[in-house]
């Protein structure tokens, strides 16, 4: 079957025309504010983005005037946020020739070639400074037709709908919690009335019996038993109507069961779209992008019948867009340099949508080229104010990798069409973040590859619950890695922060509520709650007080008022109507960073009141070094190492040491000789030892103690709370 690609091209067009109104009218709002007050830098900011967005939409759908005219107008903008330039007022009316142009242009009027092409010197001229000549009047705008054919429904109205069904849904929820409870109260009389039927030959007796009593105790006990079948009436009547009323009850929650599921799940289709509207064009797109560059490119697409959130897709567009735009520029090698590299000459550039759970999925972008060099990154991070010298050369792989995230910072020598401008990432990980979702990416010299993880739909997510400082919270479990209780002892001072070891990494730890700025959490329970989050490739722990478990959730939004409230994504509605604010995982790992002081420090710095004293570490085997400084530096102990004991020797007679840990099978000095060299020194004869060693022999034990060992510990059957016990008694 043969591509229609005059039906893809309209289909690109008509998406187009939509996102540009949208971008074009806050373009307008802004240019608008302009005139009347001094630009903010964060107006600025927002213009020159939404110029860069609309440069790649109007790329994607094959409009070149329209592309050219924004790259144009890009430039003069870049160099104006940057500082670079003043915005005058000369530079702001050409500003709005731009916009007046590309307006036309989006109504489907050409402009003369002399027109764009005057207007495109004059933007590069007013980029560079030279003063330029603007026409007496800015070119109009023609209205936009519309289609009388077509219906179109903002995604505002269908919000408004999705919220209301939501509504049923939360009378649902309560529904069945009525349900619930009619059930258990109806279930309550069973008691009774099991009673009752036991009782009654007891009261049978009682009536026949009546007669042989004095009259003050038979009028008496008549009274008594006439009150008594009064009251089993009244029970059998309300036991009726409780029935009565839980029959009535089942209906009306089944009822609004099926009422709201399918007005929910209908809305849901309206808004879910196969994964292929994203994918429209971007063949033609890459291709067009390889041939400007010089490079040959493969793409291959999978998984694009996914059913996604239109809301999603439609910010998903212009994300894949500076994916692809940057690996086929700064990733992809040309023909020449893959073939010199032994690669096959055209680049492979693979998209790939991955359904993870549920609720969630991943969008994969990779391609084989020759990776992010991280060198590089390093030094225009220190070449444009970002980082230091110092500070780039302390920095992990994987924080390196995270600075091509900050806007302005970009590894290409040159501005080019396809980037240069360092915005394209910036505005990736806006985008995802803000759909609730996180990035991963991997990086080698074989090639890179970003994972975006995003919920499926913008209304629903599952998120875990948690209870803190008396209040409820819910996190999005996209950002939560693990849940787990640990003992209280696991919590550790390490570089003046609380911290704990997982996995052979050090987490710091922050309480919830003092993140939040609520009141502070007591520690006096045995075992710690901790939340594992990941955000932007930065691992952390939130302490809370319960963990309530995880759950689907429906998400309602702060309204306009609050349109952006720090650590809040929105709320929630739990099924017994409590409403529940969600957390937003970005902004709880920049809170904590501002925290200055922790609720545990006091806490910790008790613990670690005795762990000042200096160790040495005498062992050849590199890994069994690096767990043994990790154990006793997670235990708050400073830790000094030696590569043998020859090295051990010398560092006890140049510094001040408290104890001694070291191997025994060591080149040089091995140590059973290196402990009764100590014990034959004067200055170092009364400091504790503690051999660990693979030599478990009766023999070696002996002799160990022999040369003066304080202690003996054997590797096969070695222990972390062994060794520390045997220090902890040494010193």
């Amino acid at each position: 079957m043969s591509l229609d690609r005059e039906a893809l091209r309209q289909r690109l067009l008509a998406s187009f025309r939509v996102e540009a109104e949208e971008r074009l009218g806050i373009l307008a709002d802004g240019l608008a504010n302009w005139r009347e007050t001094s630009a903010s830098s964060e107006s600025i900011e927002s213009l020159f983005r939404e110029v860069h967005s609309l440069k790649g939409a109007s790329r994607a759908a094959g409009l070149l005037p329209i592309e050219q005219l924004c790259h144009a107008w890009e430039s003069l903008l870049g160099v104006v946020r940057r500082g670079q330039l003043s915005l005058t007022a000369e530079r702001v009316e050409l500003c709005r020739h731009a916009l007046k142009a590309v307006q036309k242009l989006h109504a489907g009027q050409a402009l003369d070639d002399d027109e764009q092409a005057r207007l495109i010197d004059n933007l590069e001229a007013a980029a560079l400074g030279e003063a330029v000549s603007l026409p007496p009047t800015a070119p109009s705008g023609p209205a936009i037709a519309l289609d009388p054919s077509t219906v179109r429904v903002s995604t505002q109205r269908l919000d408004s709908l999705l919220f209301q069904s939501e509504a049923l849904l939360q009378h649902k929820l309560e529904a069945q919690a009525h349900l619930l409870n009619l059930k258990a109260h109806a279930a309550a009389f069973e008691p009774l009335r099991s009673k009752r039927l036991l009782s009654s030959g007891a009261l049978k007796q009682l009536r026949e019996g009546l007669d042989e009593l004095p009259q003050n105790a038979h009028d008496g006990l008549k009274t008594v038993l006439d009150y008594l079948d009064w009251s089993l009436a009244q029970l059998d009547r309300l036991h009726f109507s409780a029935t009565r009323l839980e029959k009535t009850g089942k209906h009306l929650a089944q009822g609004l069961t099926q009422l709201s599921e399918s007005l929910f799940s209908e809305l849901q289709a309206v808004l879910l779209l196969s994964g292929s509207s994203l994918m429209e064009g971007l063949p033609d797109m890459v291709q067009d992008l390889a041939s400007q560059a010089g490079k040959r490119v493969e793409l291959q697409i999978s998984g694009d019948s996914l059913q996604v959130d239109k809301r999603i897709l439609d910010e998903l567009r212009t994300v894949l867009t500076h994916l692809l735009r940057n690996a086929i520029d700064h990733g992809l090698e040309t023909p020449q340099q893959r073939s010199q590299a032994g690669k096959a000459p055209v680049g492979l550039l693979q998209v790939e949508l991955l359904q993870e759970s549920a609720d969630r999925f991943e969008l994969r972008v990779s391609d084989d080229g020759r990776g992010i060099d991280l060198n590089q990154l390093k030094n225009r991070a220190v070449a444009s104010g970002l980082q230091t010298t110092e500070q780039a050369a302390e920095l992990a792989d994987n924080e390196v990798l995270a600075l091509i995230y900050c806007s302005g910072l970009s590894t290409s020598a040159i501005i080019t069409d396809l980037s240069g401008r360092g915005l394209g990432m910036a505005i990736v990980l806006e985008v995802v973040e803000r759909l609730g979702g996180r990035i991963e990416l991997e990086s080698t010299a074989q090639g890179t590859c970003f994972h975006l993880h995003l919920p499926l739909s913008l209304s629903t997510f599952r998120a875990v619950i948690v209870r803190n400082a008396e209040r409820v919270f819910a996190i999005p479990a996209l950002a939560v890695e693990r849940c787990l209780r640990l003992p209280s002892s696991a919590m550790k001072n390490l570089e003046n922060r609380p911290s704990v070891v997982l996995a052979g990494d050090v987490l710091p730890v922050w309480p919830l509520a003092d993140v939040l700025g609520l009141a502070s959490l007591e520690q006096s329970a045995s075992e710690l709650t901790l939340l594992v989050l990941k955000v932007r490739g930065e691992r952390f722990a939130l302490l809370v007080e319960e963990l309530l478990g995880d759950q689907e959730i429906t998400v309602k939004s702060l309204g306009r008022q609050l349109l952006r409230v720090r650590n809040l994504l929105g709320a929630t509605v739990l099924g017994d109507g409590q409403l529940v604010p969600i957390l937003h995982p970005t902004d709880l790992y920049r809170s904590a960073l501002e925290t200055s002081g922790s609720s545990l420090s006091q806490q910790n710095q008790q613990r670690s009141a005795v762990a000042q004293q200096r160790l040495l570490i005498a062992e050849d085997s590199f890994t069994s070094r690096g767990l043994l400084k990790a154990i006793l530096e997670t235990a708050g102990y400073q830790v000094a190492t030696a590569n043998d004991g020859l090295e051990a020797w010398n560092a006890l007679k140049q510094g001040q040491f408290d104890l001694l840990v070291s191997d025994v099978e060591m080149p040089r000095l091995d140590g059973f000789t290196l402990t009764s060299r100590i014990r034959a020194d004067r200055d170092l004869a009364n400091l504790p030892v503690v051999l660990v060693t693979a030599l478990h022999s009766a023999e070696d034990r002996a002799r160990g103690l022999e040369a003066g060992a304080n202690a003996y510990l054997v590797k096969s059957g070695f222990e972390q709370e062994s060794l520390l016990d045997a220090i902890r008694r040494l010193i």
